[in-house]
């Protein structure tokens, strides 16, 4: 192989190459189709797979045809407009819901943890080297897939060379390519040591006990303990987690996937407060629409919106009285007669930024907060960009009025990032120089 073709080959990850080699493949041997191609038979391919192959292995099928023509100069048959229509045909005739691996939830995490960790104790009395070496691989493979939301592809491609530990601190593993690094610049990825289910220090006990100062980190374990020299190859993970998480009585262990780990961290961390601007940045995301297919709203905080809602907006002599909280809420959203209850006199600072270029919500983000959020409290603006504004509040407590400005500020932000911008807010009431972001 010449070094211009070195070059070319590993600028092309291992397996989109590889997945692309499997599509072209299927189309010539196995549907018996001829190359170069014409969009009449890709649309007969199509069609004759439509029932069987989801719609993402069928666009990733013609991607793969799509580029096997530009690369030996035929005319590209999969961009015409009859197989457009086909595969818009077959999109809307056999929709189904995409299917997702199961989150890794935080309860489950400690659960397998605790379970690995009994394992590694009795196999250290039992002096099993091969069932400490693997439950030690393995216990550093799930934590630090978990904290850092890495693919599975990510953690073979680990090197003991490109990771650096800082005790106490935390550690950082540099990544030559990754699947959202387009350009190849590599990325260092970034890791913090924890109180608990810490992956530095699951990653340390692994790499001492197996000796490694270089070479990939997750490696093959022979049955009689011997770790290769090779990394794990990224479809082996699924195998080996889902055989973990069986051992560790997890219940239906072939509802998880590597994926599991991506996004359970991902809901933990928006559950934890963290707002989607630095979920992207530590994940690695481009772009909110990939983000969010890793975001699930729980049921019940669907429903408590919902509810939220409908309290707010039914008479309270014609309605069973709600729970607690609600019925303060209520309370403090209905405007009252003059002079009955204290009103907080409240400036609110507001700024509104698009995600990226490519976002076009900017206009509907900012009139939805006014019009859902601020004119039921007598919204004033205070200047001309709509920055600055005052808001009358009435309130029973101070505690009430804690309530119904975290209220604000959670429809507030769920505004934004349902139109794709970023949002920068406070409420400040000057009377009693009290701050709420």
């Amino acid at each position: 192989m010449t070094r211009v073709a070195q070059y070319i080959e590993a600028a092309e990850r291992d397996n989109t190459r590889r997945s692309y080699a499997s599509a072209i493949r299927h189309f010539e041997i196995e549907w018996k189709g001829l190359l170069p191609s014409t969009a009449d038979a890709i649309s007969r391919y199509l069609a004759d797979h439509a029932a069987t192959l989801a719609i993402n292995t069928l666009r990733q099928r013609l991607a793969a045809l799509s580029r096997w023509h530009t690369d030996q100069g035929f005319p590209d048959p999969t961009k015409s407009p009859l197989v457009r229509q086909v595969l818009k045909g077959i999109r809307s005739v056999h929709s189904a819901p995409e299917k997702r691996a199961r989150p890794l939830e935080l309860a489950v995490l400690q659960q397998i943890d605790q379970w690995l960790d009994a394992a590694i104790s009795n196999a250290q009395r039992s002096g099993d080297q091969p069932a400490l070496l693997r439950h030690a691989r393995n216990r550093s493979l799930m934590l630090l897939g978990f904290w850092r939301g890495f693919r599975s592809d990510e953690l073979v491609n680990l090197r003991v060379e490109n990771t650096e530990v800082t005790p106490g601190q935390g550690m950082a593993c540099f990544l030559g390519r990754s699947k959202g690094d387009r350009q190849l610049q590599g990325r260092v990825f970034r890791c913090p040591a924890l109180s608990r289910l810490c992956p530095v220090t699951a990653f340390n006990v692994w790499v001492d006990l197996a000796g490694l100062t270089e070479g990939p980190v997750f490696r093959k374990i022979d049955r009689w303990g011997h770790v290769a020299d090779e990394s794990l190859h990224a479809n082996s993970l699924i195998p080996l987690l889902r055989s973990l998480f069986a051992e560790a009585g997890v219940e239906s262990p072939e509802e998880y996937s590597s994926h599991s780990m991506r996004r359970g961290f991902a809901g933990w961390a928006r559950a934890s407060g963290w707002d989607i601007k630095e979920l992207m940045e530590y994940v690695g995301w481009k772009d909110v629409k990939s983000a969010m297919r890793y975001l699930d709203a729980s049921d019940s905080s669907l429903q408590a919106r919902f509810e939220q809602g409908l309290t707010a907006l039914a008479p309270a002599t014609l309605q069973p009285a709600p729970p607690l909280l609600l019925t303060e809420q209520a309370d403090a959203l209905r405007l009252p007669a003059a002079g009955t209850t204290p009103v907080a006199v409240l400036r609110v600072t507001m700024v509104l930024t698009r995600f990226s270029k490519q976002s076009r919500g900017l206009a509907l983000g900012h009139r939805l907060i006014e019009q859902t959020c601020f004119e039921r409290f007598a919204m004033q603006r205070l200047n001309a960009k709509g920055t600055r504004y005052e808001l009358a509040i009435p309130y029973l407590s101070r505690d009430v009025l804690d309530e119904v400005i975290a209220t604000l500020l959670d429809d507030m932000y769920r505004i934004a990032e349902d139109n794709q911008c970023l949002l920068e807010t406070s409420f400040h009431e000057p009377a009693t120089d009290s701050h709420w972001d």
